[in-house]
């Protein structure tokens, strides 16, 4: 299955990679910001072996409904067929999954004092 960005995802990547300190992304519902975040932190990790990113939302069954069950594993199987799938890599105890180079990529919700 392949896959192209839209314009705005385009627009957005050139952002991403750009010195910018601050990003943040606009767009209605279903237009493809988080999709196009969770791919660029992937590529991330791929890059810088044995590093660690984060992937945050307000409350954590928020991040495990829309990104660890939905996003992240039809990002995998779109843009990274060589990758393991999602429920694969991931360490369900702590929310991660771990690239083969040994980078993590973490899963959180920033609605308990404890987790965050």
């Amino acid at each position: 299955m392949s896959y192209g960005l839209t314009p705005a995802q385009d627009k957005a990547m050139d952002v991403l990679v750009s010195d910018a300190t601050h990003i943040a992304l606009a767009g209605g519902s279903r237009s493809g910001k988080t999709w196009l975040l969770v791919r660029a932190v992937i590529i991330r990790a791929l890059r810088q072996p044995n590093s660690r990113h984060a992937i945050f939302r307000y409350r954590f069954n928020s991040i495990k409904a829309s990104v660890i069950l939905d996003t992240l594993p039809k990002v995998l199987k779109m843009c990274f067929p060589e990758l393991s799938s999602a429920s694969e890599m991931m360490n369900k105890t702590d929310s991660c999954i771990t690239q083969p180079n040994g980078s993590e990529v973490w899963f959180g919700g920033l609605d308990d004092k404890d987790r965050t």
